[in-house]
């Protein structure tokens, strides 16, 4: 990047951030704002939020301040259509990041949207008429008003020149990355470590190990109520699964919210006298998620639409295998370091499971998922969302806070069965 002679004020619509329990997009942003202010020091950065919360572990830069504003009762979505617009607008913002695929209605503020995916639009994933209607609502606002607009994948980028007849150029794609957590776990062994596990890794799987009761092997699956997230195809590949290779292993489901999906669940696996080889955990503190990932034989994410795919990565970094589905951005983010499956088909995601768990293939798998992981870091992405604010001012300055056409020239990526 140039070096820039302008101090430029840029608002970021802050809530995930400072969420009691981050998830997502809130850790995705805070991953990223840990490195985004000290690459523009002579940019400044207002993060909103609307509620008080546990510190942000943001560190100390001299150029971010956070302001709370709140409307009482928030009725109507008022805190993003006018709160959040006019707050910006007092506050001389330049540039105004709203990173949840929306828009308001009205800003007075230049702004740019990251539209994640748009899976309330291709697939029923339990999303009511009203919610799906509301979730156009605000893509059609960012595709109208927007000076830019990011997207973490070319799949979810493709899409959306397809729905909504967006040109390429007006769109960045800019990937995540593994998850910080992950690493300050992992301290300074080698991802994808072949099994050898630093003392800090190591003390982290045995301490998540005695607290959830993992007496033996197990894989891990993200899961949740989304039917995209395919957790009863997954309970039904285990039934699928020979005795010889179930064996002890045990299927842990983290995620697994509210309370009524996991007695679903449970009562699905107890028909399929599986229930003994399922653990289906609800919340789990984002802490023990490394150890949870580390100790696992595998990461099982069959999944039937995925805007990123973002646990591919954390499995990378701690050296693990990866089962997941060719559909959407999954193949795009896993490359040739993953076993394929159809999602759709619990004797195919039973027949991954089982190649995932041959020990050569598992070996062949972790040396190519630490050489996938190479395209993938925050400072990558954070460079790339300064890139994107930069010409965004810049263009708007020159033209007047109107639309602008910023070239966007990523590299296409794609995968191979192994």
């Amino acid at each position: 990047m140039t070096k820039r002679k302008t101090r430029f004020r840029i608002g970021l619509d802050a809530r995930g951030i400072f969420m009691p329990r981050p998830r997502g997009t809130g850790r995705n942003l805070l991953d990223a704002y840990q490195l985004i202010p000290p690459m523009c020091p002579e940019w400044e950065f207002v993060l909103y939020h609307q509620r008080e919360s546990a510190d942000v572990m943001l560190g100390n830069h001299p150029n971010v301040r956070t302001r709370r504003i709140d409307i009482p009762g928030d009725r109507f979505d008022l805190w993003f259509q006018t709160r959040l617009p006019l707050a910006a607008w007092r506050d001389g913002v330049d540039l105004l990041h709203l990173p949840a695929n929306a828009a308001p209605a009205w800003s007075p503020v230049p702004f740019v949207v990251t539209v994640h995916d748009l899976m309330p639009l291709t697939i029923a994933d339990g999303q009511s008429p009203h919610g799906r209607d509301a979730f156009r609502r605000g893509v059609e606002r960012a595709v109208r008003g927007a000076v830019h607009l990011i997207s973490p994948s070319n799949a979810t980028r493709d899409e959306l020149c397809q729905r909504f007849g967006v040109s390429h150029e007006r769109i960045t794609v800019i990937p995540w990355a593994p998850d910080r957590g992950v690493a300050r776990v992992l301290g300074d062994a080698a991802p994808a470590g072949l099994g050898s596990l630093g003392s800090s890794a190591r003390a982290e799987v045995e301490r998540v190990r005695a607290r959830y009761g993992l007496d033996g092997a197990w894989l891990l699956n993200f899961s949740g109520s989304s039917p995209r997230k395919n957790a009863a195809g997954l309970v039904d590949a285990i039934a699928c699964l020979s005795p010889e290779t179930r064996g002890d292993l045990r299927l842990v489901l983290v995620g697994c919210e509210p309370a009524s999906f996991r007695v679903e669940l449970e009562a699905r696996a107890r028909r399929l006298g599986v229930q003994q080889y399922c653990r289906l955990l609800g919340f789990v503190p984002h802490e023990d998620l490394p150890g949870l990932l580390c100790g696992a034989r595998g990461l099982v994410m069959p999944s039937l639409c995925e805007g990123f795919g973002l646990p591919i990565l954390d499995a990378f970094a701690c050296g693990i295998p990866v089962l997941t589905s060719r559909l959407s951005s999954m193949p795009e983010v896993a490359g040739d370091a993953a076993v394929y499956c159809d999602p759709r088909s619990p004797e195919s995601i039973a027949e991954g499971i089982t190649r995932l768990l041959y020990q050569p293939i598992a070996e062949q798998l972790r040396l190519a998922g630490c050489v996938q992981l190479r395209q993938f870091s925050w400072e990558r992405t954070a460079r790339l969302m300064c890139e994107v604010y930069e010409r965004c001012l810049s263009e708007s300055v020159r033209r007047g806070a109107g639309k602008s056409v910023i070239p966007s020239s990523q590299p296409e990526t794609c995968g191979a069965e192994v």
